[in-house]
């Protein structure tokens, strides 16, 4: 993989998972210092890039941690020498506890997110057989529908938690998708941040009324990114994908087709017919359509108009008969993914491009860990 350090990206064998370096620096410059003015802590979730050279770039950034889905996720990223790491989701099951405690014994800060009472007993029992303690958040249903107790059901539940013997609570978290992905533009996004921050802050203060500690009050989303205002109501924010961005983002307003820093790096394999050509990047290379996309499953960057509409397991069909140009034989093209978190996990490696040089290649290394 890494002798094509240094040589151009068109000398990369197709399909390949690409990232425009300067853009994604920006990105994560953008977020960090609109957080800072805002007074808010980043903790980035790294489902999105699965990727610890990226990781610690967020954390050299000025980022206070990182926020993963699975243990399998922090492993990696503790392998890598994060130090700070939440898990922000609901685990089950002795060998998630098992590992959780394995985990906790070599990362000098973890913690995880709580909303039944089944997680929570299970984890104290785990942590108290080792004689340890483990610091929670309790997560809060903000409007995602998922997961989480309902704003009037918190407080009892933290009560609860509290009793625990090796649990300590530091704070609250929710994901407020409903105040973001139901917005358009920069200036409905303003105002759901502003109504997500509000919304969890309100619970926060009720739950330190209560006696809880509420060291951090955790939100955010792609979506809102960059959006909030000091005094807010929350102390960190998750957010995601903002670093490399996909077409779902420009969709929502919140990103520029400049700002999408992720491709896909395809080879025209086929042209059929005049308004049809073939490139051979499908299901196995592009993520399926999902949320608020424009119908498509990838666009192509450098030629506006022409739209992957279709995909099977080795080719993506791409509509040309509006595009800007028509499309030739054997060239490559790079593609708009219509997610990124999905796209990503599709791929062993990522290439890393400046200027149309690869620069680096990275190995996805929590790439399909999913427990």
């Amino acid at each position: 993989m890494r002798s094509v350090t240094g040589r151009p990206v068109t000398e990369v064998d197709t399909p390949a998972l690409l990232v425009d370096l300067t853009v994604m620096e920006d990105n994560i410059q953008r977020l960090q210092r609109a957080s800072d003015q805002a007074g808010l802590q980043v903790r980035p979730h790294i489902k999105s890039h699965k990727t610890p050279e990226i990781a610690q770039m967020q954390v050299r950034a000025g980022a206070v941690g990182v926020t993963c889905a699975k243990i399998g996720e922090a492993e990696v990223m503790a392998s890598a020498g994060l130090e700070d790491i939440f898990i922000a989701n609901c685990l089950i099951g002795a060998p998630k506890m098992r590992r959780l405690v394995a985990l906790a014994k070599r990362t000098p800060k973890l913690s995880i997110s709580v909303e039944s009472m089944e997680c929570a007993r299970a984890a104290s029992e785990a942590f108290e057989a080792a004689g340890m303690t483990l610091e929670v958040l309790v997560e809060l249903n903000a409007g995602a529908d998922r997961t989480g107790k309902e704003p009037g059901d918190i407080v009892d539940f933290a009560n609860q938690v509290a009793q625990l013997p090796a649990l300590e609570i530091v704070g609250v978290m929710g994901y407020g998708s409903n105040f973001a992905y139901t917005r358009r533009g920069h200036e409905e996004l303003l105002k759901g941040a502003a109504e997500e921050a509000a919304f969890i802050g309100a619970v926060a203060a009720d739950l330190a009324k209560a006696g809880h500690r509420m060291d951090r009050i955790s939100g955010g989303s792609t979506p809102t990114a960059g959006r909030y205002k000091k005094g807010c109501g929350l102390t960190e924010i998750r957010s995601g994908t903002y670093l490399l961005n996909d077409m779902n983002q420009v969709d929502i307003g919140s990103c520029t087709i400049e700002q999408v820093a992720l491709s896909i790096l395809a080879t025209v394999v086929a042209h059929p017919t005049p308004d049809r050509a073939i490139i051979d990047a499908g299901t196995k290379s592009l993520d399926q359509q999902v949320g608020q996309t424009s119908d498509g499953y990838g666009w192509l960057r450098d030629v506006p108009g022409a739209v992957v509409y279709k995909i099977n397991d080795e080719h993506g069909f791409v509509g040309v008969s509006e595009a800007q140009r028509d499309l030739e034989i054997g060239e490559k093209v790079r593609v708009i993914p219509p997610r990124t978190p999905t796209a990503v996990n599709l791929y062993d490696y990522l290439y890393a491009v400046r200027d149309g040089m690869v620069e680096d290649v990275w190995r996805i290394v929590a790439r399909g860990k999913n427990t």
